[in-house]
């Protein structure tokens, strides 16, 4: 696959990294670059050089989706993180795999954890921590008053994702508060977590196994709809591969994004028009961006920034090996929404990180948040 890049450079534009250091050799081009050289055997590369270069990969995928030649650069990355796992993948790995144990203990206690006491190389990462529970929050701003018929007696599967399982309850309960209102029966599936982040960590079997599990809870029950509202979760579900072609389609098919439905339903509005809102649009969103559409619509003249094309700096494991450079990529997303107050998204890693990194006076988090009791 590294092979296959034409080093036209396309890719340099829309890497967060290089827009954030100017470094290109931290660019998906010298990347795919030097996997072709290691593969050809040109090259001699050191246990500590391989996992340097397997760190620096915020594995947004924005090359993929403008790379002519179809080269995966976080596709090559993985597989490097996989030969080359070391302490910190082994210490994502762990915290990826054992969510239901760690991660609402563990957020807690970084909230209440002094900074001076925060190791320096890890109190980036403790922070964002912090963040998942987010335990401030949005305020509800938008109060359903009337829901459409058009979904009444429809089954679906609901994948809340691990962040809302596990630290973000009141995102669940907002889902199904908007999925019961539109009449919609959710059948009870024992998802596990999508194994997107496990997969771009070098952990592809972990993720493999996750990916089994999640189809067959699918197929179970019928192989219906199947609602999200976590945009990297749902990337994740839609790469999955299947027993087939047509299957594939089928399970690509019965995606939804929750943001999708709800743009049926009527809302009154109850927020002081001082404030200002953005909306960070998560870099796996794809072309469709529901999240967004839904909040144009709903916060109007109060969305003064929306859409900007900005990495919010969370990395996955990368966060661990290079907490700096993420944080100066943060630093510049930040910077981009400008005047505004609240920032939500749709992505439950870049709330958890945009919630951890707010600037003082300013606040973030999910869309769900803003969404009131009947």
């Amino acid at each position: 696959m590294s092979g296959n890049c034409i080093l036209c450079g396309k890719c340099l534009s829309v890497c967060p990294l290089i827009k954030t250091t100017n470094r290109e050799e931290l660019g998906p081009r010298a990347k795919a670059d030097l996997c072709r050289l290691l593969d050809e055997g040109h090259i001699p590369l050191s246990e500590k050089d391989a996992g340097e270069l397997a760190s620096m990969c915020l594995g947004c995928r924005r090359c993929t989706s403008v790379c002519s030649q179809g080269v995966d650069v976080p596709g090559l990355v993985a597989a490097l993180r996989s030969e080359h796992p070391g302490f910190k993948g082994w210490l994502w790995k762990t915290w990826l795999t054992n969510a239901a144990a760690l991660w609402s203990a563990s957020s807690s206690a970084a909230n209440h954890l002094p900074d001076s006491l925060k190791p320096e190389r890890f109190g980036p990462f403790l922070k964002m921590l912090a963040g998942l529970k987010g335990e401030s929050g949005l305020r509800p701003a938008f109060i359903p008053t009337s829901f459409p018929n058009s979904y009444k007696g429809k089954k679906v599967l609901l994948f809340a994702g691990c962040t809302a399982n596990y630290v973000q309850g009141r995102w669940l309960m907002a889902a199904l508060r908007l999925l019961d209102g539109l009449g919609m029966e959710v059948i009870p599936g024992d998802f596990k977590c999508c194994g997107g982040s496990l997969k771009s960590a070098g952990f592809a079997d972990q993720a493999a196994s996750m990916q089994e599990h999640n189809i067959n809870v699918w197929r179970s029950a019928g192989k219906p709809d199947v609602v999200t509202f976590c945009t990297s979760c749902r990337a994740a579900l839609r790469a999955y591969p299947c027993n087939d072609k047509a299957e594939q389609e089928e399970w690509v098919a019965a995606q939804h994004p929750l943001s999708e439905l709800v743009r049926e339903i009527e809302f009154s509005i109850s927020i002081d028009d001082s404030v200002r809102f953005g909306y960070h649009r998560p870099c796996h969103v794809g072309k469709a961006d529901a999240d967004g559409v839904l909040m144009r619509a709903a916060l109007g003249s109060r969305l003064v920034v929306s859409g900007e094309e900005q990495c919010c700096g969370f990395g996955g494991v990368m966060h661990l090996a290079a907490p700096d450079i993420c944080s100066q990529v943060n630093t510049q997303c930040w910077d981009s929404f400008g005047e505004a107050d609240v920032i939500v998204t749709g992505c439950a890693a870049c709330a958890a990180r945009l919630a951890s990194s707010a600037p003082e006076g300013k606040r973030a988090g999910h869309w769900l948040e803003l969404i009131g009791e009947p």
